[in-house]
């Protein structure tokens, strides 16, 4: 059985273990839940909805919904399929980043029902 000390020596260099490596952009941990991944995830994701809040007055709908498509194309559906089978309380985090962002485009206040939002924007 193996343990993983804090370090070992490589060819006389100390090497640090991780518990997590990224690779591709998809971030593995030693157990493949994938938290830290969709925590980077979403902490990317809410940066650029940050951002978008900021200058979406000033945006028409159609810039807003191009701005929103890249997010989620370049965000939450980059290597999606390497969630297969991932915990559903983090399927539940990457839906409420989609939830948020699509509220952010049409500007509507949290009491309005994301689902009809997101169907209005397809």
């Amino acid at each position: 059985m193996f343990i993983c000390t804090p370090g070992v020596m490589v060819a006389g260099a100390h090497v640090k273990c991780s518990d997590a490596v990224k690779l591709l952009g998809v971030t593995l941990d030693s157990a493949l839940t994938f938290d830290k991944h969709i925590t980077d995830i979403t902490r990317c994701c809410y940066y650029h909805i940050r951002a978008l809040r900021h200058i979406r007055p000033s945006l028409t709908l159609d810039t807003a919904k191009t701005i929103a498509a890249s997010i989620v194309g370049g965000r939450l559906d980059y290597c999606n399929s390497v969630l297969y089978g991932v915990s559903q309380t983090n399927i539940d985090r990457l839906l409420r980043v989609q939830n948020v962002l699509a509220r952010v485009v049409v500007q509507a206040p949290s009491t309005i029902s994301s689902v009809h939002i997101r169907r209005d924007l397809h």
